[in-house]
């Protein structure tokens, strides 16, 4: 037999395939059998498990992990894939976690996984049932599993297999997560439960714990193993051996107590400073907490190490900062003053250390072991181990109860030369500052290895961790458990192996303590052995909260940390930590517990039902509030705060497409559309085929050339715009062509022209874009194949002449005398106007040509293996005239070629050069043309090769422009086939021009001098205001943090190509420039066929485009890479097409085609607007008058404006605060500040816009905006700190731009900028979304920013462009001290480099502050930056009038006058209110803006009557006016009706609402008989109009 860990050890992983029955190869792994290495104990206690719910009690290194694996191999059918149920291993820590899931992998095949807390990949259902299909066995922490099965990402019924390991952590009364999964989780609502398998080396756990209990919780019956001799075959039991430690007798005081009343005077000292300094009540409670803490540890190391293990301790303390002096004495990590503390420890560290004998240093503690500096306890310890007979591979561990114990004891171990030959560490579990995970992983292997063979170890080394073997095992400090006890002692496994306790002589309590723990083992062993029975299946009882929707259940403990995490995700800042707040008291039924919720939760506070402790009632009230936040939207179905990580907005669920934000940079293969218009092939029908045919006009400039007439010709005509269709060519030297499509109606093609025509295509594609076939002796120009391709496109480029009446016609002549070309054979068409006369011929290379068929060709000269047009003869120069100065052409073409001219005295041919195919849509720099002639050489007739006759320098010219042409109007018609899905999807679609359209979906990448960024900038701003602004009226009780996740998630990339995708977006996207060699048309068939066999060999070299430039290879199916990014970015370009050329309303249409919903109703701004009423209680807190004085805006709704002013630390009141104005104040800014860009300067590049809009709104620049208004005057919060950093920053800046150089390298209070922010969401509210007017506002309040008058960049972003641009190496290099943080940055410059460096509290301004000096000393040296500066470019731009850009939406209370008055009309029977429109009006001029209507009267139509002493209707009109800033109400009366003794009198009013600028209303009552009460009628009818409307 073996030891279980050591096999598992030597094994290696290899997964199994998922036929479990299938025969493995003869050179595969054997299959891992547990069952081998397994012990007769272990079998027989896993066949109990097979049957029923198991724990098993065995010491520790009896083999329980071993039974574990045998159950899970033994239940592997049921967990095996494809099987969808898993098991899953609980243990009680990350470390244990590890180790169980290594020694599991190595005895099975199972697919093992491991989660624990540092798992970032789990975090959404979606990663954890990606995490169910691939493992088989799940490790875990308990915690791990609580939350998943709360939350519903894992289901109990998933579960076959559930083993708990360190079980005795379960226990009824206990809120541990082993007890919370079996008390709500394993319940008989399930479909179907887990066997239950756990494992203890001590089955109860301190007081209260009880066997009954575990297996009660547990539903399971706790096994032993019955034959001990069988257990002792293979486990030893150690040595118990107790070292006393020798009281004082003579009754004298302990040597150390003079150190303790030192100590505890330093402590009243410290205390009473406590009370002396300014600080908060929590910060002073905390405070002294903490220094009692730390005193009692100091006392706690003086009474058990002595004097020189509390100076050790003392020094640790000191060494480490306020995280780790926490963690070290084991203490909340709360806010405190931390220089208090370290007073007392300095002050503490000289009184130990002022009596050290000034002989002994550290290096020789051996002179001074004797008390006090030594303790009794610690002499006794240094006895035994000095005294231990050290024998090869032997190992110690030291337990001992706290962590500044392991720390000190360890050091003065390591310290003392008599124990020179133990090798010291210390083990104190894993914590967050004091000591890593990685960390404990070395020290554990060292002591594996023998690099050190003694620990001092907490109680983590109790359980679990899979520590070496031990021959020595000393309690330095006595368990407090009997399951301490019992563990512990497993770690000394070896044969003769001790079990020490040190134990104070004179301490009855120490003396009795291990002799109640080997009682309570004993009388658990007997207890386990004599049970028979197994326990009932038992309901707990727990209060939970469910979530119908998805199974979601919280109990009520779990609600406690629910509730806190909830709050931990609320937007905060440095000057508010959201945090729950808990108030109990005793009512007469019970305790009940009231809970405050911080002031930007969408609840304001909680109460309890009276329970019957503080606990039941903190536990009651938590549950509540989660259970209101769920309800209210604020917690998901799965009881999460924020996201649930899909775009809830949609009706779709989209998670199976789910795109990470890593993935958005990844290119994809997608197919790019070809126009249908370009499709559609002729197919002869009859003896003759009609064409549409389209004049390709050239307009040249200058008109230095000449060009070949030349026509398109399609089956079907071209839609009407792309019929007339212009694009401007941009050839060399600043030269043009401006060309045009002009329609010129139906030709007829007989077959023989269409024959012809199709050959003709292919000669001209062929000659300019694969021109060696030219070089041989026949060419042919059949179309077998053309029809092949589905994608391929259909039209004939043919030379054409003009006739009368507007019309034209194929110049057949011209394409037959081509195609008679002898290169041409059997083409069917026959060379005419040949003459046989000698005179008349020319020697050329292939033979004796006519000269009328050598001028207007096309050779070839093979010497120069270069094609020329022959223009003309030049009979005045033969081969011995001058090639240049100093020789002839005979003379040139023998040297320099060898060729010998036979026909020296033939006239000279004047030819030019074949061109180069270009792209002519190439953006280029702007120059003047140099007007330059055409460039002809001379050659000689015998080496040129006549290739094409009638092939002239003219064709050429027209035909180096067709392809580019071609190329345009091709994606010209991609354009037209998207509108027209637009115009029919939706009507506005018909608003946005197809130039627009094709400018979104073109990518930089295409060269041309129009792409979509700019429009992307656009839309992509206003995405984001109109998706927050339909969230934010949408979603009332989100927070900002959410409000701002769910519009993450609808607006990032990810849920952007997924919409795109849906509608197929990604077809119509041209990311590719046009070139030349990648042009393919009718005659010119693409050769790479395009199957799934062949994609990947064709398309993969070109996957990377950062190495293929724009460069790709072009397939049959016109297959393209796109970004991911590109596709998300064409979303909002089309966006922002739609933006400027049809406005807001088209550009809503679009997104909700799209699928991304931006509606929004009356009614929620309505509620919104009337919700702010709960903050007027707060009017007297703000001078609101001041405010909107300095705004200029008269709020119609004051709440608003107070709301806009409430920071959230401020919680005294009903709840509320600005950060929801903020969220939509801040996508209001980003749009309007944008729109202001877009149309300032128009030549901007994108990259240009983004700077000067991030530049525009960062913190700093809207934080200046702030304090130029003192808007921080009037902020109403509860933190004195962020008044101070207010007033501060405003002083010292001035409020201005203009006083301040370096605005990116100053730090300001988030909250100041955020008052801008909210102030311009409180306005648009109020207006009723009136975004002009806001728009004045902003143009006003942000005038010094948009106008950069002091424009300042990120200086990082200018000193990497400035070294980038000369090679300069630069490097960063920080350092923290005294809470400063010290940047250096260095560019390397030769031998010598330039270096600065700045200080500052924070990291981020102190690397801007020392980029800026280096900047400036690099240009100081000479270094310039080869680009513009923005400032530079900005000077010069073009600038436009300032537009906001698109606005075209009715603001809604324009539209609310109309709708509002049509409900009161349908609702009038109930209220017997009479609605008129104007012309119903009996008499009175009315205004065509005014609205009218009646008064409601009472019931039995008699006058209203009003309550003694309470004001008129009339007076409180008056009053209603003057609060609101309106005009005063106009009273007339229009009307007087019946004979004078019988006169009835109709009022009615007039009244101008300030915010209702269009609109006048006249209220009319109803007639009688005193003109006061006729008065008074009509403005009861007013008040009700505006009580009703939400004015009063």
């Amino acid at each position: 037999m073996v030891n279980v860990s050591d096999a598992a050890s030597s094994s290696h992983r290899t997964q199994s395939p998922d036929n479990g029955d299938e025969e493995l190869p003869v050179s595969a792994t054997p299959e891992k059998d547990p069952r081998r290495i397994a012990r007769k104990y272990q079998i027989d206690l896993c066949q109990k498990a097979l049957k029923e719910n198991v724990v098993v009690y065995l010491e520790t290194g009896c083999g329980k992990t071993h039974i574990a694996i045998l159950l899970i191999y033994e239940m592997g059918h049921r967990i095996k894939k494809p099987q969808k149920n898993i098991c899953i291993f609980l243990a009680p820590t990350v470390a244990l976690v590890q180790q169980q899931a290594k020694v599991i992998e190595g005895s099975t095949d199972f697919k093992v996984g491991t989660c624990c807390g540092n798992s970032p990949h789990l975090k959404t259902r979606y990663d954890w049932e990606k995490e169910i299909e691939e493992f088989e066995v799940l490790v875990m922490t308990p915690q791990i599993l609580l939350h998943c099965l709360s939350h519903c990402f894992i289901k109990i019924e998933l579960v076959a297999l559930l083993i708990f390991d360190e079980c005795h952590y379960a226990q009824l009364e206990s809120n541990h997560p082993y007890a919370e999964i079996m008390k709500i989780f394993y319940t008989m609502e399930a479909a179907q439960l887990p066997r239950i398998f756990g494992m203890t080396a001590s089955p109860k756990l301190g007081k209260g714990g009880s066997i009954d209990g575990l297996e009660t919780l547990l539903r399971a019956k706790v096994y032993s193993v019955e034959d001990k001799d069988e257990l002792e075959k293979f486990v030893t039991s150690p040595k118990v051996n107790i070292y006393y430690y020798g009281a004082i007798k003579d009754g004298s005081s302990p040597p150390h107590m003079i150190y303790t009343k030192k100590l505890e005077e330093i402590k009243h000292q410290c205390i009473s400073e406590i009370w002396m300094n300014s600080l908060d009540h929590s910060t002073l409670r905390n405070t002294k907490k903490l220094l009692q803490n730390l005193h009692c540890n100091l006392i706690f190391c003086l009474e058990n190490l002595g004097v020189w293990g509390a100076f050790q301790a003392s020094s640790i303390l000191l060494k480490g900062d306020h995280y780790e002096t926490t963690e070290l004495v084991e203490s909340e990590d709360i806010c405190s003053d931390g220089n208090l503390c370290n007073k007392y420890l300095q002050q503490a560290a000289s009184i130990l250390d002022s009596n050290y004998p000034s002989s002994c240093m550290e290096a020789d503690l051996s002179h001074v072991l004797k008390e006090p500096y030594f303790s009794r306890k610690l002499l006794r310890l240094i006895d035994i181990l000095s005294g231990f007979r050290l024998q090869p591979n032997m190992k110690c561990i030291i337990f001992v109860n706290r962590i500044i114990t392991a720390r000190s004891l360890s050091h003065i171990l390591g310290s003392l030369k008599i124990l020179s030959s133990w090798k010291c560490g210390y083990l104190v579990g894993v914590h967050s500052k004091l000591v890593s995970r990685k960390n404990t992983n070395i020290i554990l292997e060292k002591f594996r290895s023998g690099q050190l063979n003694l620990l001092v170890a907490t109680k983590v080394g109790e359980e679990g961790l899979d520590i070496q073997t031990c021959c020595l095992v000393i309690r330095f400090d006595l368990p407090e458990t009997v399951a301490s006890f019992i563990q512990s002692r497993g770690r000394a496994r070896m044969p003769q192996s001790e079990y020490a306790f040190l134990v104070d002589r004179g301490n009855h309590r120490e003396l009795n303590l291990i002799e109640h723990f080997k009682k309570d083992e004993a009388q658990m062993n007997e207890e386990i052995s004599l049970r028979k029975s197994n326990l009932p299946m038992k309901e707990f009882d727990e209060r939970t909260y469910k979530v119908d929707a998805t199974g979601a259940t919280i109990s009520s403990v779990l609600s406690i940390s629910l509730l806190h995490h909830y709050c931990s995700k609320l937007p905060h800042d440095e000057y508010f930590n959201p945090k729950p707040q808990f108030f109990y008291y005793d009512g007469v039924d019970g305790m009940v517990c009231q809970i405050i919720l911080p002031a930007n939760a969408p609840i304001h506070q909680v109460v309890s039902t009276p329970q019957s402790s503080i606990e039941a009632a903190k536990r009651e009230a938590c549950l509540k509030a989660c259970k209101e936040l769920h309800e209210v939207g604020a917690l998901t179905d799965y009881l999460l705060p924020g996201q649930s990580g899909t775009y809830e907005e949609s009706d779709e669920d989209l998670t199976d497409s789910f795109t990470t934000d890593g993935e958005q940079s990844r290119a994809e293969l997608h197919e790019m559309l070809v126009p249908s218009a370009l499709r559609k092939p002729w197919v002869g029908v009859g003896d003759s085929t009609s064409f549409t045919s389209y004049y390709v006009k050239f307009s040249p400039n200058p008109a230095d050339r000449t060009y070949r007439r030349f026509g398109l010709f399609l089956k079907e005509p071209l839609p009407e715009e792309a019929g007339k269709m212009k694009v401007d060519l941009c050839l060399a030297r600043g030269r043009t062509v401006m060309t045009q499509l002009v329609g010129f109606g139906e030709i007829e093609f007989n077959k023989d022209e269409i024959a012809a025509a199709e050959m003709f295509q292919k000669m001209c594609l062929n000659i300019i874009l694969d021109r060696h076939m030219f070089v041989s002796e026949y060419v042919s120009l059949e179309n077998d194949d053309a029809y092949e391709s589905s994608s391929s496109s259909f039209y004939l480029l043919l030379p054409v002449v003009p006739h009368e009446y507007n019309k034209i016609s194929v110049d057949w002549t011209l394409v037959k005398r081509c195609l008679s070309s002898p290169i041409f054979r059997n083409t069917g068409f026959v060379a005419t106007g040949a003459t046989s006369q000698l005179k008349n011929h020319l020697h050329l290379a292939n033979g004796l040509k006519s000269r009328e068929d050598v001028v207007n060709s096309l050779v070839y000269v093979p010497c120069k293996d270069t094609f020329f047009f022959i223009s003309d003869i030049s009979p005045h120069e033969n081969g011995y005239s001058l090639y240049d100065d100093t020789k002839s052409h005979v003379e040139h073409y023998t040297e320099v070629f060898n060729v010998h001219l036979a026909y020296p005295n033939q006239p000279l041919l004047k030819a030019k050069q074949l061109f180069v195919l270009d792209n002519l849509l190439r953006k280029r720099k702007h120059s003047e043309w140099r007007e330059k002639l055409e460039h002809f050489i001379e050659l000689p007739p015998e080496i040129c090769q006549l290739k094409v006759i009638g092939f002239s320098k003219d064709i050429g010219s027209s035909l180096s422009l067709l392809p580019s042409i071609m190329h345009r109007l091709e994606s010209f018609l991609v354009a037209v086939e998207l509108k027209d899905r637009f115009i029919a999807s939706f009507p506005e679609g018909a608003e946005v021009s197809t130039d627009r359209i094709l400018e979104a979906l073109t990518t930089e990448r295409c060269g041309e001098h129009f792409s979509f960024e700019r429009l992307e900038v656009l839309g992509d701003a206003f995405l984001k205001f109109v998706v927050g602004r339909h969230l934010f009226l949408k979603h009332a009780s989100l927070d900002e943090g959410q409000l701002t996740g769910k519009r993450s998630n609808i607006v990032n990339n990810s849920n952007l190509l997924k919409l795109a995708l849906k509608k197929s977006l990604q077809m119509y996207i041209r990311d590719q420039s046009f070139e030349a060699d990648q042009f393919f048309a009718f005659g010119r068939r693409c050769p790479l066929s395009c199957t799934a066999e062949t994609s990947d060999g064709i398309h993969s070299q070109c996957y990377d485009k950062k190495y293929c430039g724009n460069y790709e290879v072009k397939c049959d199916k016109n297959h393209h890479w796109l970004h991911n990014k590109t596709v998300a970015d064409v979303v909002e370009a089309l966006v922002g097409a739609f933006i400027v050329d049809s406005g807001f309303k088209a550009a809503t249409a679009f997104l909700n085609w799209v699928g991304i919903k931006v509606d929004f109703t009356l009614s929620e701004i309505d509620d919104l607007c009337s919700a702010s009423k709960t903050f007027l209680p707060l009017s007297d807190k703000i001078d609101v008058d001041a405010l909107e004085d300095k705004l200029g805006y008269k709020f119609a709704n004051k709440g608003l404006l107070i709301q806009a002013f409430v920071h959230p630390s401020f919680n005294n009141h009903t709840g509320g605060c600005y950060q929801r104005l903020e969220f939509l104040g801040d996508a209001i800014l980003d749009f309007l500040i944008t729109s202001y860009l877009y149309s300032v300067y128009p030549d901007l590049k994108p990259g240009q816009l983004t700077d000067l809009r991030s530049v525009s709104v960062n913190n700093s620049s809207i934080a200046d905006v702030a304090g130029r208004w003192s808007f921080h005057k009037f902020i109403i919060c509860d933190s004195s700190a962020l008044h101070e950093a207010m007033t501060v920053y405003t002083n010292t800046n001035g409020g201005s731009l203009t006083h301040n150089k370096n605005v990116e390298e100053r730090t300001c209070p988030k909250a100041l900028g955020d008052l801008v922010e909210s102030c311009i969401g409180a306005i648009y509210l109020d207006t009723r979304f009136d975004l002009n007017r806001v728009w004045k506002i902003m143009l006003s309040m942000l005038d010094e920013i948009i106008t950069f008058s002091n424009l300042q960049f990120n200086p990082l972003r200018d000193l990497y462009e400035l070294c980038q641009s000369h090679n300069l190496e630069i490097q960063f290099s920080s350092s923290k001290r005294d809470g400063k943080f010290e940047v250096e940055a260095k560019a390397e410059i030769g031998d010598v480099p330039a270096t600065a460096s700045a200080t500052n509290t924070s990291k981020r301004v102190a690397e801007r502050m020392a980029a800026r000096q280096l900047f400036e000393r690099l240009k100081s040296q000479g270094y310039k930056s080869k680009s513009k500066s923005l400032d530079e470019v900005l000077r010069t731009s073009r600038k436009r009038e300032a537009e906001l850009i698109g606005y075209n939406e009715m603001p809604c209370y324009e539209a609310a006058v109309s709708s509002r008055l049509e409900a009161l009309r349908i609702s009038q029977s109930n209220c017997d209110v009479k609605i008129h429109s104007l012309n119903e009006i009996p008499s009175g001029n009315q205004n065509s803006g005014s609205k009218a209507c009646a008064t409601p009267s009472s019931s039995n139509g008699s006058p209203r009557t009003r309550g003694i002493g309470s004001p008129s209707a009339k007076s409180r009109l008056y009053e209603v006016c003057a609060v609101n800033c309106w005009k005063p109400p106009i009273f007339e009366c229009f009307q007087e009706t019946g004979p004078s003794h019988l006169k009835e009198f109709t009022f009615k009013v007039n009244l101008e609402i300030e915010e209702l600028p269009k609109q006048s209303f006249e209220f009319y009552g109803e007639a009688q008989t005193r003109k006061k009460v006729a008065a008074e009628d009509a403005a009861e009818g007013a008040l009700w109009f505006l009580k009703h409307e939400g004015y009063i």
